[in-house]
């Protein structure tokens, strides 16, 4: 795994300007760095390159934690990976940092292509909450990226919502839908109320430019994530 690093992008509570933690993000090691998303998709399809990605994760992330102990991290998974064995000796094995880590559980899954094996609608569904359970027993948070595209439906949260914690919801992804300005805010603005009904946590990234992150802060959406904040990078400052 030498061709990979790790980068970190800060949320930031715009209240008082504060990062208040950071998502670790998955960067190959060429000069302008980008996530690998095709070597990502082999290992993630592959039980044996996967667990050895695991590893050097695991190895990554404790030399991380012992060096910022005050510092949350969020790190991603995808779907396919919650069904792996490996996947779950990695939460047993970091369980001692539990409280460090927010597990962000990707959108870039279909239903039925999360699984191994081929299985129905309702095995699929008592599996995935047998798996977000044993996530939540052993002390992590637990959050969904990029509610409202791909995996993440609103009927999808809706099933999952007892072991949530935080919802995040990407601007950018929304624009890419080519929706305008008004109908973005109206979807914005659902998100919000369904985040406060079931008090979960909301955290709105893809921010680009003050007048967004201020016309969000006015709205009440106080952590925030986004260029505008911060680039993903390979340093990182301790959370104040």
């Amino acid at each position: 795994m030498d061709e990979f690093q790790l980068h970190f992008q800060p949320k930031f509570d715009v209240r008082n300007n504060r990062i208040v933690g950071y998502e670790i993000l998955l960067r190959n090691k060429e000069q302008n760095p980008y996530y690998p998303a095709v070597k990502m998709e082999n290992i993630i399809h592959n039980k044996e390159e996967h667990k050895s990605f695991l590893v050097w994760f695991q190895e990554e992330l404790v030399q991380l934690l012992k060096s910022f102990p005050t510092v949350q991290f969020s790190i991603n998974f995808a779907p396919k990976q919650l069904f792996y064995p490996e996947t779950h000796i990695f939460f047993t094995n970091m369980q001692s940092y539990a409280k460090q880590l927010i597990i962000e559980i990707t959108e870039d899954a279909p239903l039925f292509a999360a699984s191994i094996e081929p299985i129905d609608s309702l095995t699929f569904d008592k599996k995935f909450h047998s798996i977000f359970a044993s996530i939540k027993a052993k002390g992590y948070c637990i959050a969904l990226d990029d509610v409202g595209s791909g995996m993440n439906s609103l009927d999808e949260v809706l099933k999952y919502v007892p072991y949530l914690d935080q919802i995040k919801f990407s601007i950018v992804k929304c624009a890419k839908k080519d929706l305008n300005e008004e109908t973005l805010h109206l979807f914005l603005n659902a998100w919000q109320q369904f985040s406060e009904g079931y008090h979960l946590g909301f955290i709105v990234e893809g921010i680009e430019d003050q007048a967004t992150s201020d016309e969000l802060k006015e709205q009440g959406i106080l952590i925030q994530q986004g260029y505008y904040f911060g680039k993903p990078s390979k340093s990182i400052k301790k959370c104040c």
